[in-house]
């Protein structure tokens, strides 16, 4: 097992990002499925390369996998896994798709976890512990481990000279998320966050989508534990910069994909 200690001085930069959505609670691409829990592929493009990194795996197997078929994704295909926190809608299917590679490849984690970490192993795969901030692939990095009763880490990609978050749940608090990825990163400016906000009610949307739009965020995409209450009150604010999301949603970002 790799303890993932690493400081990032300066980040490297990715040309381009494509985040996309392979579960959500709700369905963005009619024929998709949806259910309770999250996860992403995410692709990154620089000097002729793509990586990719499936960030969570839901917790149902049957529809990421499906879901991924539709999309014309190979899961197979990924670099790494990225789990943001243990929770069973996050990682409940990791299993599944660690088998389904059939191949050794990194697998990044805010925290200890014996049952998990005993999956990882079994499988073949790497399990690195992400305490502290560490560059995973060139512009990729994760924010290390946050903890707010519960241990979890959010990805950043740098994307020409700027942030792009993504995150689990925002056990934490989103606002701690961000201000502590400014930190690690180096990086002031934050392009887009998109993924769990983990608040409900039109007060604390209302409240988010103000500080978003302080920190100039240019796209926002809440999803999965984001109420529907604060995801109106956020696309109050943000406007044009709202980006609804679901299964089977794409956001592109960057010199070569931008939306």
């Amino acid at each position: 097992m790799l303890e993932a200690h690493a400081s990032v001085e300066a980040m490297e930069e990715v040309e381009s990002v494509k985040v996309t959505t392979v579960v959500d609670n709700d369905v963005w691409k009619e024929g998709l499925r949806s259910s309770w829990g999250l996860s992403f592929l995410v692709e990154s493009y620089s000097n002729n390369r793509r990586h990719s990194i499936l960030m969570d795996t839901s917790g149902s197997f049957e529809i990421l996998f499906s879901n991924a078929s539709k999309l014309s994704l190979n899961l197979s295909a990924v670099d790494a896994i990225f789990i943001s926190h243990w929770h069973r809608d996050h990682c409940g299917a990791l299993s599944q798709v660690l088998h389904l590679l059939r191949r050794q490849i990194p697998v990044y984690l805010p925290s200890h976890n014996s049952f998990g970490l005993g999956e990882i192993k079994e499988a073949g795969c790497q399990p690195a512990i992400c305490h502290e901030p560490v560059e995973l692939i060139n512009g990729i990095m994760s924010t290390g481990e946050l903890v707010n009763g519960l241990s979890e880490h959010s990805l950043l990609v740098n994307v020409e000279g700027e942030l792009v978050v993504l995150t689990g749940c925002s056990h934490p608090g989103l606002v701690n998320v961000l201000k502590h990825a400014q930190k690690v990163s180096n990086t002031e400016k934050i392009r887009a966050v998109i993924g769990g906000f983990h608040i409900s009610g039109t007060n604390e949307g209302l409240r988010m989508g103000e500080f978003l739009r302080k920190l100039n965020v240019r796209l926002v995409s809440p999803c999965h534990c984001t109420s529907r209450d604060a995801r109106r009150a956020i696309a109050r604010i943000m406007r044009e910069r709202y980006v609804r999301n679901g299964s089977g949603k794409s956001i592109a970002l960057g010199r070569l994909l931008d939306n």
